[in-house]
């Protein structure tokens, strides 16, 4: 059998394991990635940055079909789902050949097959060849997760997972999205702007579960204006074919119905990939709720073997992924920065409009003892986002009332996918609603919203009718 020898060995080459490979490279590690699939994982293959670029297209054919209101006369666009598709992957491709480039650049070598972790310093790697070993002092497991179904809705052609559902070959007239979480909301709101009709079911009583009702209701009053049908507590217990389409049964306080549709995308979550990794050859077993324990250098109880990433626990987020990758990276070279020391990681849900949130909310502080100050100000007193067409929404500020530091950041409206790192810095670095009410932001921008929203903490907001 061939063999690799090599300081470390990283399984997966997502968000979290290819940062952690590149930094391991840059701290003068000789690396090797084993890989079964292209590089830059779910993220940027079949995930993050593909549906994104596919939400981009949706919201630039709504500000097209809104350029009546400017002024504009325009025909109704006409759609080529095939180079639409062809366009995204320009970008996925455009973004995973810069990290091969990367690697390159640092002598990384990758290895590419499925790998299973044989012992401590070992993985074994089935490729087109054969079986090759590569042997590590250090591993780093990184196999990222894989979208989750319910029984009885197995994906394939009429049953799509996320995956499916960025890469059509017709725009479906109809479908049901059964689970209205981030991911639902966000390929839901995709499909009604391309002009499908769209359903979501949610077993529980709202849309993105988990998220402040308070910004929830903003996206689904615009959900439901795209015509977007949202049926909460309730349930997909069957499906079957009918016709070129499918009938799905659903439950709702007990009675059910049938909904006729093209088809159904399930988005009921996702799960960490452990099977098959071989983790039970090194005596690691998952704990509750299904992840794998670490501690704060991302290593796990096996010595000299780190878990980042989705496989580490909650939030399964590329970002936090990376973060974790950076941490593992620096207690293996035993650098400074050698752990996982965060105060918050931002949240942004690419709906329409976008949501973000970052800290406590003002529930949650009350729930853990705090006394708080809420400053909140709306985008319809923004001048930007009234000449970006966008004013719906706002920012909403969670302050403690002792000492006014920051505690927590709610947004909902325009770009605050965007706005939240401004929101995240204050919070990692402790200042107060002062701190950002006292710093000068730009005008005309979308930021100010922030800032009067720290204003408004101590109502003091210049623009709120108050």
């Amino acid at each position: 059998m061939p063999e690799i020898k090599t300081d470390a060995a990283v399984l997966g080459a997502g968000p979290a394991g290819y940062v952690a490979a590149i930094r391991l490279a840059q701290y003068g590690k000789k690396v090797v990635v084993v890989e079964e699939d292209n590089l830059g994982g779910t993220c940027l293959n079949v995930g993050c940055i593909p549906s994104k670029a596919m939400i981009s297209a949706g919201h630039f054919l709504e500000q097209v079909r809104g350029a009546g209101e400017m002024g504009f006369t325009v025909a109704e666009p006409k759609l080529d789902l095939a180079k639409l598709v062809a366009w995204k992957e320009s970008v996925v491709q455009r973004l995973t050949g810069g990290i091969g480039m990367l690697f390159k650049k640092r002598g990384i070598q990758v290895v590419k097959g499925r790998g299973v972790v044989t012992s401590p310093n070992t993985i074994e790697v089935q490729t087109a060849d054969g079986v090759t070993r590569v042997s590590a002092r250090d591993l780093v497991l990184a196999s990222g997760s894989e979208p989750a179904t319910l029984p009885g809705f197995e994906f394939g052609e009429h049953v799509w997972s996320s995956t499916e559902a960025l890469a059509p070959e017709v725009l479906p007239k109809s479908l049901l999205v059964v689970g209205g979480g981030y991911i639902g909301m966000e390929l839901g709101i995709f499909y009604a702007h391309m002009g499908t009709q769209v359903t979501v079911v949610e077993a529980l009583d709202s849309i993105l579960p988990g998220t402040d009702p308070e910004l929830t209701k903003v996206v689904a009053r615009k959900a439901k204006k795209a015509g977007i049908k949202i049926q909460t507590k309730t349930f997909a217990k069957e499906w079957k074919k009918k016709g070129k389409g499918v009938e799905v049964v659903l439950e709702h306080g007990g009675e059910t119905k049938t909904l006729t549709c093209d088809r159904i995308l399930m988005t009921v979550g996702r799960r960490p990939r452990f099977e098959g990794i071989g983790l039970e050859n090194i005596g690691l077993k998952t704990v509750k709720p299904g992840f794998l324990e670490v501690n704060a250098q991302r290593q796990t109880k096996v010595p000299h073997v780190y878990a980042i990433g989705d496989l580490a626990g909650n939030p399964m987020l590329a970002h936090k992924g990376s973060a974790e990758g950076l941490a593992a990276a620096a207690a293996i070279a035993a650098k400074p920065g050698a752990a996982y020391d965060v105060k918050v990681v931002p949240a942004v849900i690419f709906t329409d409009p976008e949501i973000a949130y970052v800290g406590l909310t003002e529930k949650e502080a009350k729930e853990q003892g705090f006394k708080v100050k809420v400053g909140k100000f709306n985008f319809g007193a923004n001048g930007r986002a009234l000449s970006l067409r966008a004013a719906e929404g706002f920012i909403k500020v969670v302050a403690d009332a002792e000492d006014d530091v920051i505690l927590g950041v709610q947004m909902v409206g325009p770009e605050v996918t965007e706005l939240i790192a401004e929101a995240t810095l204050a919070i990692e670095a402790g200042l107060t609603a002062e701190d950002v009410a006292l710093t000068v932001h730009a005008h005309p921008t979308l930021p100010e919203t922030f800032m009067e929203a720290c204003e408004d903490v101590h109502g003091l907001a210049v623009h709120a009718a108050k």
